[in-house]
């Protein structure tokens, strides 16, 4: 998935994330601005792509 994609899906379920905040995600940890990716920012990725791919 491209950073377009992982943004479409969390503003799917409502949820706010820059694309800045989301490159800071996957810099090397000793780095002044990586930021650890926490449970929140992971559990409304997955429901956002449930909300894409799932089918019911």
């Amino acid at each position: 998935m491209r950073d377009e994609d992982i943004l479409e899906a969390l503003a799917s379920v409502d949820f706010k994330f820059g694309k800045h905040e989301l490159s800071a995600l996957f810099r090397k940890p000793n780095q002044a601005q990586y930021r650890p990716c926490k449970d929140q920012v992971l559990r409304n990725f997955l429901r956002g792509l449930q909300k894409k791919y799932r089918t019911v």
